[in-house]
C-alpha cells in the first residue's frame, strides 16, 4: 500500500521527528492532493500537525484562480489551516529577465519558506515523485551534467521534505482512484513546449518499451550517484580545506596541490572553487570547466581566463586565483604637509609629519607602513598615485642601482591583479617608496639628517583618537 511505502521513506532518510509542525505544498494536481492525504492520514501516528500552503501563480487567469479555491475547499474538508496567497510571477520574471519556470521556483520557495517561518514549522513537505527523479535525471543527462547534476533531486535538502520521491505517478494516480479523491489538471503538462514535458510525453513511453519499471530503475541510479557524490564530497572535505583559501575579494587554490590531484577530483574542487567566488556552477558547461582545468595544467604565470559572471581566473606564481575582473583606475593625490589624505580606493589614509631629530619620530600600534626620510633630501611637492608606464626607483638594500617598477614588482611575486593598487609615493618626479614594499635609498635619513619625514599609512578607520 502506498502509506506504507510512504511511512517507510519518510523513516528511511528521517524526514519527520515526532512534534514536527509540516507546511504541505498542495497545488491541487494528484501528486500534492496524495501527498496531503497521505500525510493527514498518518500524522496522528507520526505525532505531526499540518499546515498547508497555496500559492496562486497567475499564469493562467481562472483556471489558476479555480485551483486555488479547490485547494481552500480541500483544507476545509480536511480542518486543515491553510495560507493561499496570488503573487504576479509573469510580472516577476519580466522584471527580472527569468524563464517561467525559474521565476515560479524562486517565487514558490520563497513564498513556501515564509508560510514556514510564520507557522512555527520546521519541514516543508512538496510532492516530486520517482517519475519526477526519472524525468529530471533524463533532462540532466541530455545536457551532460555530472555525477552532482545527475543526483538529481535529493529526498531531503535544508528544511524541504519529498515523501513520495520512492513512489511513482502511477502508484500516485492509482492510490487517488482507491480513495475516491479528485484533483486538478494543469493542461500546461501535457503540452510539449517544455524540455520536461517532452521527456514526459515523448522519451519515457520509449523507454518503457524497453524496461516497464524504467522510472523506478533511474529514480535508484539518480540515488546511488547521489550517495557517491556525498561519500566523494565527505572524502575530499579536508583537502579543500588545504587546497582553497575564500577571502573576501578573491579565491585562490594553492597550484601544485590541485594539479596533482585526479581529473575528476580536481573537476570538483573547481566548481566548488567557483561557487565560493559567487558563481553557480550550473552556469558553468562541462566544456568550460575543462578548459578551466586545461588552462590551470598549462598556463604560465600572469595569464588569465574569463570566466562566466564577469570573473576570471589567474595564474599567480604558485596559486590560481579567482575574482572580479579587473577594473582597476588610476588614483593620484596630493598630500599637504603636515597632514591627512584619504586614499579611498584602497581605503587607506596616508599621515605626514616632520621631526626635529630622527629618533623622535612617532610610532603609531594601527600603522600598516611606516617610513622615515629625510626631508632635506626631497622635493616638499609630495604625491601618492598609482603606477604609471616608465616608473623607476632605486631600491634600497640593492646596491643603488635604478630599477624598473614594473621588474621589480615582477621579482617579488606580486600579483598582477595588485599591481595597480600598490600606492607609491613621490617627491616631485622621484619615487621614494613603494608602499608596503620598498624605500629609495637616496631618501632615506643618513647621519646629518636635521629633519625628519615620517609618513605612515593605516586602513581608514582604524584611527584611534587620544
Amino acid at each position: 500500500m502506498l502509506p506504507n511505502k510512504i511511512k517507510e521513506t519518510v523513516k528511511r532518510f528521517r524526514m519527520l521527528e515526532p512534534g514536527d509542525r509540516v507546511v504541505i505544498s498542495v497545488s491541487g494536481g494528484p501528486d500534492s492532493v496524495c501527498l496531503l492525504s497521505v500525510l493527514h492520514a498518518l500524522a496522528a501516528e507520526l505525532k505531526i500537525s499540518l499546515h498547508i500552503a497555496h500559492l496562486d501563480h497567475m499564469f493562467r487567469g481562472k483556471e489558476s484562480a479555480d485551483e486555488a479555491r479547490f485547494v481552500d475547499n480541500l483544507a476545509r474538508k480536511l480542518g486543515i489551516p491553510a495560507t493561499i496567497e496570488r503573487i504576479d510571477v509573469p510580472a516577476f520574471c519580466r522584471a527580472r529577465g527569468l524563464s517561467p519556470q525559474a521565476g515560479a521556483r524562486e517565487v514558490r520557495y520563497s513564498f513556501l519558506n515564509r508560510v514556514a517561518q510564520a507557522t512555527g514549522a520546521g519541514r516543508i513537505a512538496t510532492g516530486h515523485t520517482a517519475t519526477d527523479q526519472a524525468e529530471t535525471f533524463l533532462m540532466r543527462l541530455l545536457r551532460g551534467a555530472g555525477v552532482a547534476g545527475l543526483s538529481a533531486i535529493p529526498p531531503l535538502r535544508g528544511n524541504i521534505i519529498r515523501p513520495l520521491i520512492e513512489s511513482t505517478r502511477d502508484e500516485v494516480l492509482e492510490y487517488l482512484r482507491g480513495a475516491g479523491l479528485t484533483f486538478v489538471t494543469d493542461p500546461s503538462n501535457a503540452k510539449p513546449y517544455y524540455a520536461r514535458n517532452r521527456i514526459r510525453l515523448e522519451l519515457i513511453p520509449v523507454l518503457k518499451r524497453f524496461n516497464p519499471r524504467i522510472e523506478e530503475t533511474l529514480a535508484s541510479v539518480a540515488g546511488l550517484l547521489r550517495d557517491e557524490d556525498e561519500a566523494t564530497a565527505a572524502h575530499l572535505a579536508t583537502a579543500m580545506q588545504c587546497i582553497i583559501t575564500n577571502g573576501k575579494d578573491v579565491t585562490s587554490l594553492v597550484r601544485d596541490k590541485f594539479n596533482g590531484l585526479p581529473l575528476a577530483f580536481r573537476r570538483r574542487i573547481f566548481r566548488a572553487m567557483i561557487a565560493m567566488a559567487g558563481l553557480n556552477p550550473s552556469e558553468l558547461s562541462l566544456v568550460q570547466t575543462d578548459e578551466a582545468l586545461a588552462f590551470m595544467a598549462t598556463s604560465q604565470s600572469g595569464r588569465s581566463l574569463s570566466l562566466p559572471g564577469g570573473l576570471q581566473l589567474v595564474r599567480e606564481y604558485d596559486q590560481f586565483v579567482i575574482s572580479a575582473a579587473s577594473t582597476a583606475q588610476g588614483f593620484s593625490y596630493a598630500l599637504t604637509l603636515p597632514g591627512t589624505t584619504i586614499i579611498t580606493e584602497l581605503n587607506l589614509t596616508v599621515e605626514t609629519q616632520l621631526t626635529e631629530k630622527k629618533e623622535e619620530y612617532p610610532v603609531g600600534e594601527n600603522n600598516l607602513w611606516q617610513a622615515v626620510f629625510d626631508y632635506d633630501k626631497i622635493d616638499p611637492f609630495l604625491t601618492i598615485r598609482s603606477r604609471r608606464p616608465g616608473d623607476t626607483f632605486c631600491p634600497s638594500g640593492m646596491g643603488g642601482k635604478s630599477k624598473k617598477l614594473q621588474d621589480y614588482l615582477i621579482n617579488n611575486k606580486v600579483p598582477r591583479r595588485q599591481r595597480d593598487r600598490v600606492p607609491l609615493l613621490y617627491a616631485g618626479a622621484d619615487l621614494m617608496w613603494v608602499v608596503g614594499y620598498r624605500t629609495d635609498f637616496r631618501f632615506l635619513p643618513g647621519p646629518d639628517m636635521k629633519r625628519a619625514l615620517v609618513v605612515s599609512v593605516t586602513m581608514t578607520g582604524t584611527r584611534q583618537e587620544c
